[in-house]
């Protein structure tokens, strides 16, 4: 005999549906808050992406499915990745209130969102559950960190989510009842998230494919005549063909294209599929790296993997009546990530996805644990436990990087967007094909793609396709600052000015075309207090020449130079070089501009190089320094040179750069190669009184 059930209540059903709206008001609090600052933090990469296309269709009133996304060069019209029916909702939103493109879509993803949950509502009926016990489910999915944070981003995922469950509770009805309006509306769904975004609509599909499938089992095991199980297979089938159908003629209308292009080719559907989503790939999808990644975005964007696995290992075992959906729902969560676990791993978002599914899985098993002998009041005691673990998630994960009160973009995307030609291209190398420098420049782009910065008919192939554009600027951030070689073919195709950077960021170089170099240096110059991050640097053409070199003898090297080793073998001191104290610390006083040369070690890996600036010469009253650049070169014996390192201090708008500093820089010499360490003034040459305290070469 089954044990008695405590028979509902009142009291119950109104504490669930507080559970309920108390979620609610908090989903739309946290989703809405810091609603109009500009930052887009979190897959910044993607959501700049869908800003870029929604700024251009709206810049050209250009409505057709030949978008541009100008940021791997031209033909400006390459990465096709998906027909942009949420950027066309942006932009349309945005011209009827005047809102801007990033208000449009967060109100347009927060909506699709909550329009959403009616269907997710449906759906755990059709399941089984009564219509209060519903709620605690929508409270779950209301609370977890992602669904909280990405329903307010730049992105398509929530439209997309809209949906995939109209379109699987389309499919269910239509499965069910075999009316035409049902189908209809299946296949406008279904088109749509064909369109928007595929991979998502797999998912959906998974649960979509198991219905079918029962139920044709189930005509087929009742023995009825042929007929009956060939209208099931038919009215399947009628609701994914024009779907399917669309996507098909999408991937032929846009691969050619994107395979045409000198570096667009990855996007191509097979490539982007088996390559960056990892479509079946079975060694990942069991890799325990790969799982180790998996469960740290679990972490991140619902609750820890420990709560997950005990939640639904107690479940499983305890409450047989629920067992099977508990199943079938987690398993499209799992199933989800097996198909392509690279996208799970490396883009949290994907989760946004089949998280729903995870949810509904918990939620019958607290179906199943109100249907018990455990108290009420203590069940519903864990769904808010369950919840208030998902909001002190968010709090980790999300709501720091959510609070931040500044714009996108960087100081020197700003420089670019105001003060150079509205109609130029910029080049950037080292960040691979990120729309995030393009989008807040305001300028079209060739992103020189991670890996092709040496591939010497590439280049060529993307430089003969920019013929005839103004390029007012190169872009080279990282490691690809010192990659002179890159700087130089580009200079000279564009004329651009790469004696030296026009100005600095971090860890980003930006050279400018001759044309307007001066005049957007004094822009910089006279705005210092809008572009507190930049550092501009002193043409070669600003800088008095510095005395010759003198040769360092080993005498000179003991009594002067013991802080450098192997010992230096010739120096260039246009101010001379003295031994003082600094902050206690033992250091030698050679303000700019020197230089020594010392041979590398051929089997050395590493420079350790201390230095800084005397604090008297930025926290002194009246005029202090601008900075100084501290570089290292390699020479070779043919006279070439190559960057290695190079850093700008400046105390005064930079506190991280005052007191001592210590830079270990991974190195491998070439044949014969020599090293220069030197200092330069970043403009003038006033009280730049920088110190060195050790170079080390092993």
């Amino acid at each position: 005999m089954a044990p008695a059930v405590p028979a509902s209540s009142p009291r119950e059903h109104w504490a669930l549906v507080g559970i309920f709206f108390a979620a609610l008001l908090v989903h739309f609090y946290f989703a809405t808050f810091n609603w109009t600052v500009g930052f887009m933090p979190h897959q910044e990469f993607r959501q700049t992406q869908t800003a870029i296309i929604s700024y251009y269709i709206d810049q050209q009133n250009n409505f057709s499915w030949r978008y541009e996304v100008p940021v791997v060069g031209k033909p400006w019209v390459s990465i096709l990745l998906e027909v942009p029916i949420h950027e066309w909702s942006v932009v349309l939103l945005s011209r009827a209130t005047g809102w801007s493109h990033l208000i449009a879509a967060r109100t347009i993803s927060l909506s699709c969102f909550y329009l959403a949950l009616p269907a997710f509502y449906l759906l755990l009926g059709r399941l089984g559950l009564p219509r209060r016990r519903r709620l605690p489910t929508l409270a779950l999915i209301l609370t977890a960190p992602l669904y909280i944070f990405y329903s307010r981003a730049f992105l398509m995922e929530s439209m997309e989510l809209l949906c995939c469950a109209w379109f699987l509770l389309g499919f269910v009805r239509t499965m069910d009842e075999r009316r035409w309006p049902w189908l209809a509306a299946t296949i406008v769904a279904g088109t749509g998230a064909a369109l928007i975004k595929s991979a998502t609509l797999a998912v959906w599909l998974l649960p979509g494919a198991g219905y079918g499938a029962w139920r044709l089992w189930r005509d087929l095991r009742t023995g009825k005549n042929w007929k009956v199980p060939l209208r099931t297979t038919c009215w399947g089938l009628a609701t994914v063909a024009i779907p399917l159908g669309a996507l098909r003629w999408w991937v032929v209308l846009t691969d050619p294209i994107k395979s045409a292009h000198a570096s667009a080719g990855l996007f191509a559907s097979k490539e982007l599929t088996q390559g960056n989503w990892g479509l079946f790939d079975f060694t990942a999808s069991f890799s325990r790296k790969v799982w180790v990644i998996l469960l740290g975005n679990w972490r991140e964007a619902i609750m820890s993997p420990w709560i997950v696995g005990g939640l639904l290992v107690t479940g499983l075992a305890l409450f047989k009546t629920t067992r099977k959906r508990v199943l079938g729902t987690a398993a499209v969560f799992f199933l989800a990530q097996l198909m392509f676990p690279f996208a799970y791993a490396y883009q949290e978002y994907y989760y946004y996805a089949c998280t729903v599914f995870l949810l509904a899985a918990i939620g019958f098993i607290f179906d199943g644990l109100l249907d018990s002998r455990v108290p009420r009041w203590i069940s519903l005691l864990g769904i808010a436990a369950l919840m208030g673990v998902q909001l002190n998630t968010y709090r980790h994960s999300y709501y720091g990087d959510q609070s931040l009160e500044r714009d996108g973009g960087f100081n020197y995307t700003g420089v670019l967007r105001d003060f150079t030609p509205k109609d130029s291209i910029i080049i950037v190398a080292g960040n691979d094909w990120c729309p995030i420098i393009p989008y807040y420049s305001e300028r079209r782009a060739l992103m020189i793609r991670n890996g092709l910065e040496r591939d010497a008919d590439y280049l060529h192939r993307a430089m003969d396709d920019l013929a005839g554009e103004k390029v007012s600027a190169i872009v080279l951030v990282g490691p690809q600052r010192g990659n002179q070689a890159l700087l130089k073919l580009l200079a000279q195709r564009f004329d651009i000015d790469d004696a030296a950077p026009a100005m600095s960021e971090e860890f980003t170089d930006i050279y400018l075309s001759r044309s307007c170099i001066d005049e957007v240096r004094e822009h910089v110059r006279s705005g210092r207090q809008r572009y507190p991050r930049i550092t501009l640097h002193a043409r070669a053409s600003e800088l008095k020449p510095g005395p010759a070199p003198i040769a360092i003898t080993d005498e000179l090297s003991r009594k002067s130079f013991g802080f450098v080793s192997p010992a230096p073998f010739r120096g260039s001191f246009k101010y001379g070089y003295t031994a003082m104290d600094v902050e206690g610390i033992q250091a030698t006083l050679a303000s700019p501009a020197c230089d020594l040369w010392l041979h590398a070690p051929g089997d050395a890996s590493q420079i350790t190089w201390e230095f800084g600036i005397v604090p008297d010469a930025y926290l002194h009253e009246g005029d202090k320094t601008d900075g100084v650049e501290f570089l290292v070169a390699g020479e070779t014996p043919d006279g070439r040179r190559r960057g290695i390192f190079r850093r700008v201090l400046d105390p005064v708008n930079r506190t991280r750069d005052r007191g001592p500093q210590r830079e270990v820089i991974a190195y491998k010499p070439l044949p014969g190669e020599n090293l220069i360490f030197s200092n330069r003034p970043n403009l003038s040459e006033s009280y730049d009184w920088s110190y060195w305290v050790r170079i080390e070469v092993k």
